[in-house]
């Protein structure tokens, strides 16, 4: 192999193991639920339009062309949801991803019946991912509390 092959190789391989550290180091990303709005409801399926933010400590854009996540309410599956918008999420900072979400009879009566337990509080975990194209994909995960309103009087 020449010298000046050698050397391609070389600055290559330096690149690629950049780029590999670049991404292993990472923070993980988080995501909100920023709003909700029916689409279809139907007696075995209801379709949600969600906007999910996604927030970026990175000192670095993320490119994306797509999304992926699940979302449960008190530890049980609730709904799932797939975008294929493309969009940079900047450095340092958030984006906007409005999300098509799908959700089940059974997920929905879960909910009810939790309600009419008496709870005064629900848990939800909400995760996925961001497509990246040639890099694969970048996950992110929040998990957090809505505190519940109380009776009339209560507070």
């Amino acid at each position: 192999m020449s010298a000046a092959a050698r050397a391609l190789c070389a600055a290559a391989l330096a690149v690629l193991l950049a780029a590999c550290a670049a991404f292993g180091l990472r923070e993980p990303l988080s995501a909100t639920v920023a709003d909700v709005r029916p689409l279809e409801v139907t007696l075995l399926e209801q379709r949600f339009a969600v906007t999910v933010r996604v927030l970026n400590p990175n000192d670095l854009d993320i490119e994306f062309d797509g999304v992926v996540f699940d979302l449960e309410l008190n530890g049980k599956p609730f709904a799932k949801g797939v975008s294929n918008r493309k969009g940079t999420i900047p450095r340092f900072g958030e984006a906007l991803i409005d999300v098509n979400v799908v959700s089940g009879l059974s997920g929905i009566l879960r909910q009810v019946n939790e309600l009419r337990s008496g709870r005064e509080a629900m848990t939800y975990r909400l995760s996925g991912r961001v497509a990246t194209g040639a890099f694969g994909t970048v996950p992110f995960e929040t998990k957090g509390e809505l505190r519940l309103p109380g009776p009339a009087g209560k507070g």
